[in-house]
């Protein structure tokens, strides 16, 4: 009679088994693929160009606009926070009118730029803007809110902005509205013609992506 003889009989392997090989394989060929992954990072936007324009309506009928390219800022995205924050600057003494004597008298007798540096600049601080990313070439509409420092008076506005991304650039418009009266300036008056309290401001500008604030900026 032949000996007994015990046969080993291997099962395949698990499907769980199977799976973890497989994947042990992927990740040993991709070094990078589950590994630890950078952490998402702040955006910077630095305004490079752009101008303000103030309108001023008249008593008596008409308007004229009050224009600067004297924009500083930076606008600061950050991770997870489908918001934009930041701060913009502008240079209240390049603010031109288009007559001379008139930018004299908006300097020296109603924004009062002579009484300290805190008169100098129109500071819009406490930004939020609420936006979605950026597509090429399409444009977002959102509202936006800050705190306008201006004639040494804080007040907060708010108003409407339209964001488009184009060429790795962010170009934004925004408008809003306010009272000479709520920042304790009287309003012009120039060879006997008066300016209406309520002015509006339309702030145009393109920023681009920086690893900092600008020196200006937030």
């Amino acid at each position: 009679m032949l000996p007994a003889c015990t046969v080993a009989v291997r099962r395949p392997a698990s499907r769980p088994a199977l799976y973890i090989c497989l994947v042990s394989a992927l990740l040993a060929a991709c070094p990078g693929v589950g590994g630890a992954q950078p952490a998402p990072e702040t955006e910077f936007w630095n305004i490079a160009a752009g101008d303000v324009r103030v309108r001023c309506r008249m008593t008596i009928g008409g308007s004229f606009d009050a224009v600067t390219s004297a924009l500083s800022g930076t606008l600061r995205g950050e991770p997870l926070d489908p918001r934009y924050t930041g701060e913009l600057r502008v240079d209240l003494a390049a603010l031109d009118t288009g007559i001379a004597l008139r930018n004299e008298h908006l300097r020296n007798s109603y924004l009062e730029l002579g009484r300290g540096p805190e008169f100098l600049h129109a500071v819009l601080s406490g930004i939020v803007l609420a936006a979605t990313p950026l597509a090429y070439d399409r444009r977002h509409k959102t509202r936006f809110s800050g705190t306008l420092t201006l004639h040494g008076v804080q007040r907060v506005v708010e108003g409407e902005a339209e964001l488009r991304g184009r060429n790795g650039r962010m170009e934004v418009e925004a408008a809003f509205s306010l009272s000479l009266d709520e920042f304790d300036i009287p309003p012009p008056r120039y060879l006997g013609i008066g300016v209406r309290d309520a002015i509006d401001v339309t702030v145009r500008f393109d920023a681009t992506r920086g690893e900092t604030p600008s020196n200006d900026g937030s």
